[in-house]
């Protein structure tokens, strides 16, 4: 049994190797805070360095700019356009819905190809309304599926516990004569 208890905690250990799922909120803070029209803007980008056909997840803090009070009821429309691609943009509202933390306005988005893209965040409410433009490299897809690979590990681990487990045990000479 105390074999299948570290069995268990080292997969749990290689797991923190597995490429996440990002959980929504968080990031590394991309622009901010800044003013933005008649708000002061924060945007986080998760995950830091973002791959094409992979999850890209914003969060945007909207708050006012004199006392810092977070803005609750702010509109916000995020449109991602790949650098020199005459092709529509792509575009999705930053919501509380999917936050976590309703005092941030959430959104993904998926791109299909490496390379740098625009990304414009419009923010609109009733103190008026302003845009901000960021620029984000897109990295290309992982070659390297690490859930599948972390997942195969863990069944070897657990494949190899129990074939040592069946082994017959030696019982040493001197414990024989007892």
């Amino acid at each position: 049994m105390k074999r299948l208890g570290n069995l268990i905690i080292l997969g749990s250990w290689l797991l923190l190797f597995v490429s996440p799922s990002f959980a929504h909120g968080g990031g590394d803070l991309i622009a901010g805070p800044l003013p933005v029209g008649p708000y002061t803007v924060s945007v986080w980008l998760n995950p830091p360095d973002p791959r094409a056909t992979e999850a890209i997840h914003y969060t945007v803090g909207v708050a006012a700019p004199i006392d810092g009070r977070p803005v609750l009821d702010a509109q916000i429309m995020v449109e991602m356009r790949a650098r020199g691609d005459e092709s529509p943009a792509i575009s999705a509202p930053a919501t509380t819905d999917q936050s976590v933390n309703k005092l941030f306005y959430e959104t993904d988005f998926e791109v299909p190809a490496p390379g740098l893209y625009e990304t414009i965040f419009y923010v609109s409410g009733s103190e008026g309304e302003g845009t901000l433009a960021v620029d984000i490299e897109v990295g290309s897809p992982s070659r390297i599926n690490w859930l599948a690979l972390g997942l195969a590990g863990l069944a070897l681990m657990v494949v190899w516990g129990w074939w040592r487990s069946r082994k017959p045990r030696q019982v040493p000479d001197e414990m024989r004569s007892i």
